[in-house]
């Protein structure tokens, strides 16, 4: 069985639907027993899905900022600023 630190090494150093299969065995095995790294490893997905979907979104020219303050707002938050 390989221990937690090793878990965490190599999730943090690779994307894991890209590693070999012959690193996701042990990892999957110790995942499900150790709650902890479970938790974690979830964690570590739930991440690298969301930064995909974002690159395949900006790649795609899907990404644009809609949201800008209006001079209002800026005004509002710049006398506030100043304020403290």
């Amino acid at each position: 069985m390989i221990a937690c630190k090793q878990v965490a090494k190599a999730l943090a150093k690779q994307r894991y639907y890209e590693m070999p299969w012959w690193r996701k065995v042990p990892m999957f095995a110790h995942i499900k027993l150790c709650v902890m790294c479970g938790k974690y490893h979830q964690q570590v997905v739930d991440m690298q899905h969301g930064v995909k979907d974002y690159l395949e979104h900006e790649e795609a020219g899907e990404i644009e900022p809609r949201l800008h303050l209006s001079d209002d707002a800026k005004q509002r938050m710049e006398a506030a600023l100043k304020q403290d």
